[in-house]
């Protein structure tokens, strides 16, 4: 682990983690602004933004640049959060000046033309519809509105119909200038590379002084809502995420709470899955997972099925928790759980992407690289009186908050007739 930071004049922060037996290079522009920054009426606009950067600069159009990372054989995408952005490209080690060149042509010299803005916005209206339309999904979209009201974590990270429709090029400009600020941009670079070659192409496309070193405002912790709240639709299943409030990304309870995610509804052999569906046939999938965000965190169990059997599968869900709390967990379950936990994160660093995105996201949350190490030892020093604590904590049906999307439900029970 010989990750390098760099600052740039510019405030830029410059990430690098050699990876010298991988023939490629990973290069992510990592903005430190997401949908949670948005006013209600600018909801969606991180979004738009990141769609327009691909749509034509001053030196290419559209097609040139995705014509001129085909041709090599790379990849360019990218990718809006709730509270950063990302624009990446994956080349190979030979290509990675012109992944550096392309991604500072994006962002420093998109033209935001009128015709593409309103081409991209038919796009971007089409996505949204496109979750509405995909129950299985859109069922955590409301979810999270429900569970946090009107704070903009919960708001949706694209937009809605509505701000969507009404954004004009001067809303988009001026949100771009405004918060694509040289102090909230990290550069995180992984794979094939030498450092002292990659600071220079660092300074040399992006370098750059004319982006201010304004810090973003700080954002207070989201209130969280507890109750029932029914979406009624015509479906043939009835989706359902319950959850509620859980820590933070920096907390040491992220651990545990992980940790009790995977042995409730982490996998085929946890508990629901094996109660709900391998012994009584009830759903097609049910699981359970633990989201954490800069001041506060999710954990949730969701499910689908038919809305009669709904309150079948609550009391079972209950009752899992339940046992869980009177009986606990035996030492052979934590040490199951801790290699479960270890072998799904050695295995997910497996790739240059992912490498970069922990770069940045380490520097985003923890102001510093956190070795693979480090959280190894996290998870091995976990206890059982840890995974007590944080089921008390924060995994509690009676605080917790309920959506469902579907056949009608009133008071926690399926409508007569439905």
């Amino acid at each position: 682990m010989n990750a390098q930071k760099v600052v740039l004049d510019n405030h830029i922060r410059l990430l690098m983690e050699p990876l010298n037996e991988v023939p490629s290079v990973c290069i992510g522009l990592w903005v430190c602004t997401g949908s949670r920054d948005e006013l209600p009426e600018e909801n969606g606009l991180t979004h738009f933004i990141e769609h327009m950067l691909f749509k034509g600069t001053s030196h290419r159009g559209a097609l040139e640049i995705a014509k001129e990372i085909d041709k090599i054989g790379g990849v360019l995408n990218a990718f809006t959060g709730r509270e950063y952005t990302c624009f990446y490209t994956k080349v190979l080690r030979s290509h990675m000046e012109k992944g550096f060149e392309i991604l500072s042509d994006i962002f420093f010299n998109s033209l935001f033309r009128e015709e593409d803005i309103e081409r991209e916005r038919g796009v971007i209206l089409q996505e949204i519809k496109m979750v509405e339309d995909t129950p299985d999904e859109y069922v955590h979209e409301l979810f999270y509105r429900d569970l946090w009201g009107g704070d903009p974590l919960g708001a949706p990270i694209s937009g809605t119909l509505e701000t969507v429709s009404r954004f004009t090029r001067e809303d988009i400009l001026g949100y771009f200038e405004s918060h694509y600020l040289s102090s909230r941009l990290i550069l995180a670079v992984a794979g094939n590379i030498e450092p002292e070659a990659v600071v220079a192409m660092g300074k040399q496309y992006f370098g750059s002084g004319r982006l201010n070193g304004a810090r973003a405002p700080k954002i207070e912790p989201a209130e969280t809502f507890s109750g029932f709240y029914p979406h009624t639709r015509e479906l043939e299943q009835l989706h359902v995420c319950w959850g509620g409030k859980g820590c933070s990304r920096t907390d040491k309870e992220r651990y545990p709470l992980y940790a009790l995610s995977t042995y409730l509804g982490g996998g085929m052999s946890s508990r629901l899955f094996q109660e709900v569906r391998e012994k009584r046939g009830l759903v097609y999938s049910i699981y359970s997972y633990a989201n954490f965000f800069r001041h506060e965190g999710i954990f949730a169990i969701t499910w689908s099925a038919q809305e009669n059997r709904f309150t079948e599968i609550v009391d079972i869900v209950k009752g899992e928790i339940d046992r869980t709390r009177r009986q606990g967990l035996t030492e052979k379950d934590l040490r199951e759980i801790k290699e479960q936990m270890k072998g799904n994160l050695l295995l997910s660093l497996e790739g240059t992407n992912s490498r970069m995105n922990k770069l940045a996201t380490d520097e985003i949350y923890f102001g510093r690289f956190v070795p693979i190490d480090e959280v190894v030892a996290n998870v091995d020093a976990m206890t059982l009186g840890d995974l007590d604590e944080v089921l008390e904590k924060y995994v509690d049906p009676e605080r917790f908050c309920m959506t469902t999307l579907g056949p009608q439900v009133v008071d926690g029970e399926p409508a007569e007739g439905s």
